[in-house]
């Protein structure tokens, strides 16, 4: 999102590119957003895998400090699937507006684009790696077909 955003930036504005500012406005604009966004997602992720390692540390002696840590665990997988998940679809958003960089923008700037896409691809492929991960610890059928879909 960032290497988009800052293609953008390198062509709008310039006088060489003027007849483009319209587009560079509608497609940088999303971009920043997502990559403000992203960054916030960076700590969510940390705190969410906290909350699955401290149901894991959870005592359990006895039949309720088991099942109580069970549970803990659960939620923590839970949100350790969602934060990633989410973080997914925030930045799927940014393909219509690579795409669009891609077709107007400095060429100038070409490899920031190219590895902004790749940056995004692999940030997807991740996320989607940490849900795959935490998935198969989830005990909820139900849950698991609802974030299958």
């Amino acid at each position: 999102a960032g290497l988009g955003a800052m293609m953008g930036w390198m062509t709008y504005g310039s006088i060489k590119f003027k007849d483009l500012d319209a587009d560079m406005r509608k497609a940088i604009m999303p971009l920043h957003n997502v990559m403000t966004a992203l960054i916030t997602r960076i700590d969510a992720d940390t705190d969410a895998f906290n909350d699955y390692m401290v149901a894991m540390r959870l005592p359990k002696d006895t039949e309720d400090e088991k099942k109580a840590r069970e549970e803990a665990m659960q939620d923590g997988l839970k949100v350790a699937i969602e934060v990633p998940l989410e973080t997914m679809k925030v930045a799927n958003v940014c393909w219509e507006s690579m795409i669009k960089l891609a077709e107007v923008g400095n060429i100038n700037s070409k490899s920031d684009l190219q590895v902004g896409a790749r940056c995004l691809e692999l940030g997807i492929w991740g996320c989607w790696k940490n849900v795959e991960i935490n998935l198969k610890d989830i005990q909820d059928e139900g849950y698991k077909v609802k974030i299958a879909e």
